[in-house]
């Protein structure tokens, strides 16, 4: 008898990252940090809502263990699993490679269980993935709670796949089959976020090296068309049919942050930005943070644009340490509108001086690479990093901000899929390099992060990125010493990782001019090894 009914699997971004020499550069300070191992919140509420209806369910995050035991053997634990049903998540679209790769090996182990996968990247590419793997039986589109839920008691009931909302599959004549979408979620409050009994390993939720910590939404959907978000209200309308955002009301979210206080969480964010519910909605759930007597040591806010002083003055009440997340992106307003983020830089700065007034630190967000973006306007976001930098040190100095502030944090940047730059790229201003799954399994297998970016703009092509991604990531260690966030031998590290992620990928480059083959494998291997050499050795080796 199986242990469980369904199994629900959160995979790396790659399955084989351990063997692979693979150069993770701007995107990460090791291979283990790409693997994305932190499990879609929806998953749980999944796993739950199949748990609350008599089904034997779980989540089993098998990324998070191959990133915590170099020995794991993944295949091997995929082999002793067991459920006549099992869920894959293809989320995030650098799961394309690990995400598939897993459902490949569980059809093999597994052959007399139905591989399904799910996720805003399997909804986006659920044709394809039917139509090219014939390892996966179906594909779940958009939300997953009730539509799984439908699917499981349909396959218990015919012992085979038979129509059911939001679902994609092969008939028995090998045809693709898509039904049609059951309507949206109007509300979450039916659905729990916090069952970590449900997931396998319990701890996996949490960062290493740091205290437990844990999201929550606010709502699913949003009201705003950012051009590259997989989570813009374009994308949630076009492909898993919401028209409008479905909120948690206030009192469910602080009763999901006591059952979290239970489970020894303190550091909470809320994801999504409240006042999308209205001014009603946003007051009730500050009052009620204040009011409540909710354990939380830290608590993160998203804002989506700039905020005035009555939000900002009412989050302030809340009486724990709140810290502000905003996300301008760019120092260019023209690059930012373009993007669809309609304010300027002085309401960002005005924002973050409020924010400061109240005691509420903020961390901002910037992103390199976004169509109509030239050096000059990266720069631009250089001359705002230092404007906010300088804003940080004068509140730090005037002891205005309770908790230490650990300056912007800058990135290159992904076209979700879905998203409404993916879906019509020349109208936004991008060139698309992976079109479908299949191209995207092939690039994110590449071995450098450079040849991961799955776009050029219209004035930017791959080197031009990169170089403007790697001068950003020099200027960030700059102003972090600057502000003393680093000292001389950490910024002197970061910098000599700068270096070599620039030497790495015009050597990979050129190994890539070699025909594929063992030549090519013993290359890449070889500057593997090389680089390593240099990165394990000690920063005052290079002053000597």
């Amino acid at each position: 008898m199986s242990s469980h009914d369904v199994i629900i699997i959160h995979p790396p971004a790659v399955f084989d990252f351990r063997k692979k020499p693979l150069f993770p550069g701007a995107l990460g300070a090791s291979v283990e940090q790409v693997q994305f191992n932190k499990v879609p919140i929806g998953m749980l509420s999944m796993a739950e809502y199949l748990d609350r209806h008599g089904y034997r369910a779980k989540v089993d995050n098998l990324g998070d263990r191959m990133v915590a035991s170099p020995t794991f053997d993944a295949e091997e634990h995929l082999r002793n699993l067991s459920a006549p049903i099992i869920a894959i998540g293809l989320h995030f679209q650098q799961h394309a490679q690990g995400a598939l790769e897993v459902a490949r090996l569980c059809k093999k182990f597994h052959p007399g269980s139905v591989i399904v996968m799910g996720g805003l990247s399997a909804t986006r590419f659920h044709e394809e993935i039917i139509r090219k793997y014939d390892f996966v039986d179906a594909v779940i589109r958009a939300e997953g709670e009730k539509a799984l839920l439908q699917f499981v008691r349909a396959y218990e009931q015919h012992g085979r796949i038979t129509d059911t909302p939001n679902l994609t599959y092969r008939t028995g004549e090998g045809e693709v089959r898509v039904t049609p979408l059951m309507p949206a979620s109007t509300d979450l409050d039916e659905f729990e976020f916090t069952r970590f009994d449900l997931l396998d390993p319990g701890t996996s939720v949490y960062p290493p090296n740091a205290p437990p910590r844990w999201s929550l939404t606010v709502c699913r959907g949003c009201i705003y068309n950012c051009a590259i978000c997989g989570g813009s209200a374009y994308t949630y309308k076009t492909h898993l049919g919401m028209g409008k955002p479905a909120f948690r009301s206030p009192a469910k979210i602080i009763t999901d942050i006591k059952k979290l206080n239970d489970q020894g969480v303190h550091f909470i964010g809320l994801y999504q930005d409240p006042r999308m519910g209205g001014r009603k909605y946003w007051r009730e759930l500050l009052s009620g943070l204040a009011k409540e007597k909710v354990e939380i040591e830290r608590l993160s806010l998203d804002l989506l644009v700039p905020a005035d002083e009555e939000f900002i003055r009412e989050a302030s009440k809340i009486g724990r340490q709140v810290v502000i997340h905003l996300c301008p992106d760019t120092g260019s307003d023209e690059v930012r509108r373009r993007l669809g983020r309609p304010y300027d830089n002085e309401e960002l700065l005005r924002t973050v001086e409020i924010c400061h007034k109240y005691r509420l630190p903020v961390t901002t967000f910037f992103s390199v690479g976004l169509a109509g973006e030239t050096a000059d306007d990266v720069k631009k976001t250089w001359e705002i990093w230092e404007k906010l930098s300088a804003i940080d040190r004068s509140s730090q100095a005037a002891g205005m901000v309770d908790v230490p502030l650990g300056g912007p944090i800058v990135g290159p940047i992904v076209l979700d899929p879905g998203s409404p730059a993916f879906d019509d790229p020349e109208k936004h201003g991008y060139k698309l390099l992976y079109k479908n799954l299949e191209e995207y399994v092939g690039g994110l297998s590449q071995p450098s992060w450079h040849q991961w970016l799955n776009y050029e703009t219209d004035l930017l092509d791959n080197a031009a990125l990169v170089d403007l991604i790697l001068d950003t990531v020099r200027f960030s260690t700059d102003q972090r010493e600057k502000s003393g966030l680093y000292d001389y031998k950490q910024a002197l590290a970061e910098r000599i990782r700068t270096v070599l992620d620039r030497e790495v990928v015009a050597e990979i480059n050129r190994i890539m001019t070699m025909g594929e083959g063992e030549e090519r494998e013993a290359a890449v291997a070889a500057l593997k090894l090389k680089h390593e050499h240099f990165l394990n050795r000690p920063v005052e080796s290079f002053l000597q």
